[in-house]
């Protein structure tokens, strides 16, 4: 039996088989999962929005044209002279500078934001042409409303409310009216101390045919007083008469002046179309002040010599540098 058991045990092993207790098996040790401190994944920024270049411009040129239309519109406005009405206070070609705010709104409602003061004698003027609202002019204030004032074309003198004003008088040569250059003086007895402005006349022996002209032609102020209106008072038969006239002075056709009135005149005194013969300037036709030259040409206004020039040699071999940058008193 020891035999056959010793046997059985040397098949088993031959097939491999052991016998006796179980061995555990034992298994790879796992080590314990250690999380490291990762970092934060960089967050990639978006770039800023960038405007196209066209845009830009646009946007540009948008605030530049708003700017310049409130400029033109409260501020200031450009005016070219195309007479010799003001010479030698303003030559034929100067381009002016208006201050517009100076005088104030003429609307009934304002807002003060910028520097105002009435209107004094004096003051260089643009307003709109009474009788054509269209054309701007450029004058002297000479009469302010509520005086009298009268011109003698004989003494080449003007008085308010009786009173001599007082103006620098010089003689000069005569000009054609579309003659470029500056008034050439004859004679000058020099400015008195009272004298804040000059004016000129044509020196004709003192009685010059220009003198007599306006002795003859000037409706307003010339041989006899004139009262400039104030507003409020009535309007004369000739202004309710004229509908055009009407709606510059009494738009609200009530018989009365909307405004009050001023009585305008050229330094050129000889060739200037001013109060004398065609009446007051309304308060509410006035554009501003005339400020300051920013540019000044000496460009001929024929059409032969319009076809012949050229604007940017002109700008170099024309212009009066000399009156650039030149302030208006």
């Amino acid at each position: 039996m020891s035999d056959h058991l010793e046997t059985r045990i040397e098949e088993e092993v031959s097939a491999g088989v052991v016998v006796g207790p179980a061995v555990p098996e034992r298994r790879a040790e796992v080590a314990p999962e250690t999380r490291s401190a990762e970092a934060e994944p960089k967050r990639t920024e978006q770039p800023a929005f960038t405007k196209g270049i066209v845009r830009e411009y646009f946007e540009s040129a948008v605030v530049t044209l708003i700017m310049a239309l409130f400029g033109m519109t409260f501020i200031v406005q450009a005016v070219k002279v195309p007479t010799g009405s003001m010479k030698n206070t303003i030559a034929i070609q100067d381009h002016l500078l208006v201050n517009k705010f100076i005088f104030g709104s003429r609307d009934a409602l304002h807002l003060p934001l910028l520097p105002e003061r009435e209107i004094r004698r004096g003051d260089v003027v643009v307003f709109k042409y009474p009788e054509n609202p269209d054309v701007n002019f450029v004058k002297r204030v000479i009469g302010l409303p509520g005086e009298t004032v009268e011109y003698s074309a004989k003494d080449n003198k003007v008085f308010i409310n009786g009173q001599e004003l007082p103006e620098h008088r010089a003689y000069v040569e005569r000009q054609m009216n579309e003659d470029p250059t500056p008034l050439r003086t004859i004679s000058d007895a020099g400015a008195a101390p009272a004298d804040k402005w000059t004016v000129f006349y044509y020196d004709d022996d003192r009685d010059s045919a220009a003198g007599a002209f306006n002795n003859e032609s000037g409706r307003f102020a010339v041989r006899q007083p004139f009262r400039i209106p104030k507003k409020g008072e009535q309007v004369p038969e000739t202004i309710e008469s004229d509908p055009k006239l009407a709606e510059i002075y009494d738009a609200d056709h009530d018989g009365k002046y909307d405004a009050d009135q001023y009585f305008c005149m050229g330094d050129n005194r000889d060739n200037s179309l001013d109060s004398r013969f065609w009446g007051t300037v309304p308060r509410n036709s006035m554009v501003g002040r005339a400020m300051i030259v920013y540019w000044s040409i000496d460009r001929a206004e024929s059409p032969d010599d319009k076809d012949k020039s050229n604007p940017i040699v002109d700008f170099f071999t024309k212009t009066r540098w000399s009156r650039t940058g030149k302030f208006i008193k």
